[in-house]
């Protein structure tokens, strides 16, 4: 039968049509994908308008043949965010030199073809983020001896992991992040020595992690957030010396951690375990861990003091220990002396916890670079600390459901960027500063069960961005400003109720055609 080549016209599709091109003399049989827009507008099959095929694809974009050894041959195909569509063409098994291959960022469905168990030069699959089903690795890619990236997250494939995968023995790095896998964490991983980064997050796996995991000198990189795992983690996990990013987050782990956790993993610049069921102290030993800057301990039973020095490095980003049982009374605050000393602090969180007393000032010395600030539901008492105006990049401010006193500080007004400022359920009193118009980029502000009196100021107009308003429970008093009325953004939430608010509703109130719920009780 003829064989029909393809002229160099892009089609109207997403469709990958598989169309293929000899390379005359050899063995190789590349296929051609069409798709809409120029990406592919290289792959020009034709020779001066005739039928006969192009020698020149080695020029196409994503074709590389680097083999000096076998010149022409194709050893890569990059076709990263190319919008490719339709399935992988099992002819791809015919590029017996390929060594790099990504197809990763498209919209390619189907399952792994078998055929690239033929390829036994690979080095590089990646074929993530696509729509791809069926079985996570064919047997038939148990051939593959030479590979080292694996990398098929954010796919739809199902099953276990195959104990296939354990004859990958140059493998380093292993992502199946995002699928819909099922069955537990195969102890045989230990025997891919070579692993550096192994990413299952997101992939539906259950049971313990298997301590034989200790054994792997070189893994840098351990995500398994967010599974069904549960049971403590083996103290083997904790002497992975080569470890740089242990995310354990949202499992059902229980659980201490080893005291001396920051001597055995001194490489560490992330740490997580959000969302688990870990007790007890957190170790001092992570003092030690001088490149430690992502320290995510929120949603757990922790308790005690945090460690004095845990930011005497200087080199923390994220400080998230919200929602544990930590302690910190009037001497106790020490912590945040050392976290000062962090120049680059984004995250500050330490929301409900059992911290007393009186913020320290030092808290105005954080870092430039900070964020996310949350103090909430704690029993800090006080007036809040002087500087916050300093702190231009804020976009949270939380300090909900605590003992704070006094007036509202002005400077908070001077927070270009913020846009969550929740102050409510304290003891504030005064008037709402005229300076809170000021905050243009406010979506949602909330200063409700307080002590605040006087009138409602009309600055407050000025957040056009607002999409969220409570200032109830408060002993404001007067009309209620037009301006506030007149605020578009309005779609979420208007609270006045329970103030001394008199005189009529102004007729601007009807403007407010998207919003769901407005209270103007008491």
């Amino acid at each position: 039968m003829r064989r029909q080549y393809c002229s160099g016209q892009v089609l109207k599709t997403t469709i990958p049509t598989p169309i293929l091109l000899k390379n005359e003399g050899q063995d190789g049989m590349l296929p051609m994908y069409y798709m809409a827009g120029q990406a592919l507008s290289s792959w020009d099959a034709s020779d001066n308008g005739t039928n006969r095929p192009s020698s020149d694809f080695c020029q196409w974009n994503g074709i590389a043949c680097n083999d000096r050894r076998h010149p022409g041959r194709v050893t890569a195909i990059r076709l990263r965010g190319s919008d490719l569509g339709g399935t992988i063409s099992p002819h791809l098994g015919n590029l017996t030199h390929l060594q790099d291959l990504d197809l990763s960022q498209n919209n390619l469905v189907g399952e792994i073809p078998v055929s690239l168990g033929r390829c036994i030069e690979l080095r590089t699959m990646n074929l993530s983020v696509n729509q791809l089903s069926g079985s996570l690795f064919p047997d038939a890619l148990g051939h593959l001896s030479k590979l080292k990236v694996f990398n098929v997250r954010h796919n739809n494939l199902t099953g276990v992991i195959p104990i296939t995968l354990s004859n990958l023995t140059a493998l380093t790095n292993l992502s199946v992040e995002s699928n819909y896998l099922q069955g537990q964490i195969p102890s045989w991983l230990c025997n891919l020595t070579s692993l550096a980064a192994i990413d299952l997050a997101l992939s539906g796996l259950n049971g313990q992690i298997p301590a034989e995991l200790g054994r792997l000198t070189k893994v840098a990189f351990l995500m398994i957030q967010s599974n069904q795992l549960e049971g403590p983690v083996p103290p083997s996990i904790f002497n992975m010396s080569s470890m740089e990013h242990l995310d354990l987050s949202f499992n059902q782990l229980s659980g201490s951690l080893a005291h001396d956790i920051g001597f055995q993993l001194p490489n560490l610049k992330f740490f997580g375990t959000t969302g688990n069921q870990f007790e007890g102290l957190i170790p001092a030993s992570f003092s030690n861990v001088s490149a430690l800057e992502y320290f995510l301990l929120r949603g757990n039973q922790f308790h005690g003091l945090i460690p004095r020095d845990i930011g005497s490095h200087g080199n923390l980003k994220y400080f998230s220990v919200g929602y544990n049982q930590l302690q910190a009374s009037r001497r106790d605050w020490d912590f945040l002396t050392s976290i000062t000393n962090c120049s680059k602090l984004e995250l500050l969180d330490l929301e409900q916890n059992n911290f007393v007393g009186i913020v320290p000032i030092t808290i105005a010395n954080l870092s430039k670079e900070l964020s996310w600030l949350s103090l909430a539901r704690n029993q800090i008492a006080g007036t809040i600390p002087a500087g916050l105006g300093m702190f231009q990049r804020l976009t949270k401010l939380n300090l909900e459901d605590n003992l704070f006193t006094g007036p509202l500080p002005v400077d908070i007004g001077r927070l270009p960027s913020l846009q969550d400022l929740d102050l409510s359920h304290n003891r504030f009193e005064g008037q709402i500063p005229q300076s809170f118009g000021n905050i243009t980029k406010l979506s949602k502000l909330s200063l409700s069960n307080n002590f605040l009196g006087d009138t409602i100021p009309p600055s407050l107009g000025n957040l056009r961005t607002l999409v969220s308003i409570d200032i109830s429970c408060n002993f404001l008093s007067g009309r209620i400003p037009q301006e506030i009325l007149s605020i578009p953004s309005l779609t979420i939430l208007l609270n006045l109720s329970t103030n001394a608010l008199s005189g009529s509703i102004p007729a601007q109130i009807g403007h407010l055609n998207n919003l769901v719920s407005i209270d103007l009780n008491e």
